[in-house]
């Protein structure tokens, strides 16, 4: 079951992927996030790369459409995806758990790992907060709280441990609670 500070960080991430604030998720809530990174990059819409970035997005949501239950209209409400949440998170199996951290993982550094270097630098860490207008203004407070050795770049090994923390640490002044931004924690006010 998850507690209490897990599921209000769960909820701030499924509503930074709610894109539409519909209160669902749903196939547009990813590709409306692909044409944002499509804009923020100047990439035309008929150009190969706005249409990478929009395949990416929505190989991310038929990735996460697996996970959910099939409903007719494939929308995951905040119950089901706190469900799927505990179940194959947070309290599932290792092997299920390893797989989704580092399918996201993997996402971020795709998607915004520009220079290809293998490190998310700070610039490229603000294209994720446009990207999923998160607020901008907490950016640079949670690549330091991520960036661990002080370098100014995310390494795959910070960011994993980030992921890791955000999913499954119970305890509040984890790092990894800053992944996706500030969320609604009354020990931060």
């Amino acid at each position: 079951m998850l507690t209490q500070l897990q599921e209000q960080k769960l909820t701030h991430y499924f509503n930074v992927l709610d894109f539409d604030k519909s209160e669902t998720l749903e196939k547009k809530d990813f590709t409306s996030i692909g044409a944002n990174l499509g804009t923020l990059w100047g990439f035309t819409e008929h150009s190969v790369e706005y249409q990478a970035s929009m395949d990416r997005c929505g190989r991310m949501w038929e990735d996460f459409r697996l996970f959910i239950d099939k409903s007719p209209d494939e929308k995951a409400t905040i119950e089901e995806w706190l469900e799927f949440a505990d179940k194959s998170i947070v309290n599932g199996n290792e092997e299920m758990y390893e797989m989704h951290i580092n399918k996201i993982a993997r996402e971020i550094v795709d998607l915004f790992d520009t220079d290809h270097d293998g490190f998310i630098s700070l610039n490229e860490y603000l294209d994720l907060f446009m990207a999923y207008r998160i607020e901008i203004k907490y950016s640079a407070k949670a690549f330091t709280k991520i960036d661990l050795n002080g370098d100014d770049l995310i390494s795959k090994v910070e960011l994993l441990g980030a992921i890791r923390e955000f999913f499954r640490s119970d305890d509040e002044n984890a790092r990894g609670n800053w992944l996706f931004g500030f969320w609604d924690n009354p020990m931060w006010a």
